[in-house]
């Protein structure tokens, strides 16, 4: 019968000791990196030397962009009265509704935002912004109830000559509003 060799007790240990430490240090840099997500670091980590016994230099510092100015925005707010046509007014939309008209300049491209409050009905009023000479650009109204206001932003308009047209909607009447006007 053939003997089976013998595994010595001596060498599961020397095994078991070389495993030991790294189960350890394994298991510390698990507890140590799970459930820190919400730490930033406090400075700038340490460089290592290499092998070669040389230190890493720190890296040049990023170029940094050069800064752009920002674009001056205009906001203009002006109280104002649409007439009535019974009282003068000249109809300026669709040949019946009086209306005032602001026009301006737009010197870069970007957003114009409107907003538009009055004394009187929700539908009293109307605003239209009109590309000078070549359309409509927008119109809204007041919702049917609720205030009479009206906001609304155009975020991307081109550099161009722009008309702001506030249109009465109630020609016997004479409402003020007050219109800003930001772009």
């Amino acid at each position: 019968m053939a003997a089976a060799p013998s595994q010595s007790r001596t060498t599961a240990r020397s095994h078991r000791r070389t495993i030991a430490p790294a189960v350890i240090l394994s298991s510390l840099f698990i507890a140590s990196c799970g459930g820190m997500t919400n730490l930033s670091p406090t400075a700038p980590s340490t460089a290592f030397p290499s092998a070669a016994g040389t230190t890493a230099s720190p890296a040049p510092p990023a170029a940094s962009p050069s800064p752009v100015p920002a674009p001056v925005q205009a906001a203009y707010t002006i109280n104002g009265v649409v007439g009535s046509v019974g009282s003068g007014a000249a109809p300026c939309w669709a040949e019946r509704y009086p209306c005032e008209v602001y026009d301006f300049t737009l010197a870069e491209s970007g957003a114009i935002e409107v907003t538009l409050t009055w004394d009187g009905q929700p539908r009293a009023l109307m605003v239209q912004l009109y590309w000078a000479g070549e359309g409509l650009a927008h119109e809204d109204v007041a919702p049917r109830t609720g205030p009479s206001r009206i906001n609304f932003r155009r975020p991307a308009m081109d550099a161009a000559s722009y008309r702001l047209r506030v249109v009465s909607l109630e020609p016997g009447s004479s409402i003020p509003f007050q219109l800003t006007l930001s772009y």
